[in-house]
């Protein structure tokens, strides 16, 4: 578990200019950039290749490989970058930042993934800017392109899902009770964020229940309704629950798998809605939508042991398998609250992302009625 002692917080430099577009990165940007971080000693930028990649649902901005050429050959120049750039609609960035998303993954990667004791892979940071004052926001990050990406639709393999909730288990362990999290200014409790989630939830309820109303059974559409209800109380009682860091949107879209030296690894990236929170959340949210309905009945018993013994071999105590069990059933409210609003708000008219929305909500529903959530949902208002 952290110590409070060791933060390493960097302050948000506002005279830095950061590239509104992709095709404004430069190469003399560039150089300027990696010279700053200290990436780049004698070697300047002299071209670069900007390959556009599609965002995924969960970053609401611009995405590009920069493949690079140098001047002169450096030890520890990178041969190419991931770069995630803000919308470059300045109506979209003030809108995204009322909600956190730039201003959280900005903060994650210059604050707490730099942590020489940060406990689960991720993308290596080269720099991260975030401007409060335009919402702008700019990550250049070590590209995974040799990696194996995973995939919603394919799931999640029982070998990749033990390896998925191990690393869950070391995260929060990590950081579970630390005074540390409290000290980042730009990571959001539930709480703190409670008016804005509800009523973002209440907000794309209607256009949830035009998306999916049609293929899901009428006791997961009446859960969803009575949560708009109960999510003001939901939110006051889950302050009670022990904290920790928690990714917030834990699935195989956001994973890259290795297999270096033999033993299989995964490294985590798309932290936007990472929060002070219950872990537990995570867990809900990774069983309840990576895996298919049969395989999470199936092993759903062994992944929860896998995730408790991770915790008390690294330093969790007074954590009980009950309390485990219970928390997760509560934890469910988390990708129920995440995909009513996603939902409502994103774009899903491609046929993967038809797909996708259909195949998270079959999921997510099955869970809701197998853990009896509305069940919960009654203890709230009793």
């Amino acid at each position: 578990m952290i110590s409070s002692e060791v933060m390493m917080t960097q302050e948000p430099d506002d005279t830095v200019l950061i590239p509104e577009t992709l095709n404004a990165i430069t190469a003399d940007w560039l150089t300027l950039m990696l010279h700053r971080v200290g990436i780049l000693k004698r070697a300047r930028v002299v071209a670069i290749e900007i390959q556009p990649i599609a965002a995924g649902s969960g970053f609401l901005g611009q995405t590009a490989r920069l493949i690079i050429e140098y001047d002169e050959r450096e030890a520890g120049a990178p041969a190419s970058i991931f770069a995630k750039l803000s919308s470059a609609d300045p109506a979209v960035r003030q809108q995204l930042r009322k909600v956190g998303l730039y201003e959280t993954e900005a903060g994650f990667y210059r604050d707490v993934a730099p942590l020489p004791a940060f406990p689960m892979p991720v993308p290596r940071p080269y720099l991260s800017l975030y401007n409060e004052r335009t919402g702008e926001c700019l990550l250049l990050l070590e590209d995974l392109d040799q990696a194996e990406f995973g995939d919603n639709l394919t799931g999640c393999s029982s070998t990749d899902a033990i390896v998925a909730v191990r690393q869950l288990g070391l995260l929060h362990a990590h950081f579970w009770g630390t005074p540390f999290l409290t000290q980042l200014s730009w990571l959001r409790s539930l709480s703190d964020e409670a008016e804005v989630r509800i009523a973002l939830y209440r907000a794309t309820l209607p256009r949830f229940e035009q998306r999916c109303s049609h293929f899901l059974p009428p006791s997961v559409m009446e859960t969803v309704r009575r949560f708009s209800l109960i999510l003001p109380t939901y939110i006051d009682r889950m302050v009670d629950r022990p904290q920790t860091l928690t990714h917030g949107d834990f699935r195989a879209d956001n994973f890259a798998f290795a297999t270096p030296r033999g033993e299989r690894s995964v490294t985590v990236f798309d932290w936007q809605v990472a929060r002070r929170a219950p872990g537990p959340r995570d867990v809900a949210y990774f069983l309840a939508l990576l895996l298919t309905v049969e395989q999470r009945r199936a092993t759903e018993a062994s992944l929860l042991k896998l995730y408790h013994e991770t915790l008390v071999a690294n330093g969790v105590g007074g954590y009980s398998t009950e309390d485990l069990r219970s928390d997760l059933v509560v934890g469910l409210g988390s990708p129920l609250t995440m995909w009513v609003i996603a939902s409502g708000m994103l774009d899903f008219s491609s046929e993967r992302g038809a797909d996708l929305l259909k195949q998270l909500w079959e999921r997510l529903g099955a869970a809701l009625d197998d853990h009896r959530f509305t069940a919960y949902l009654d203890t709230l208002v009793s």
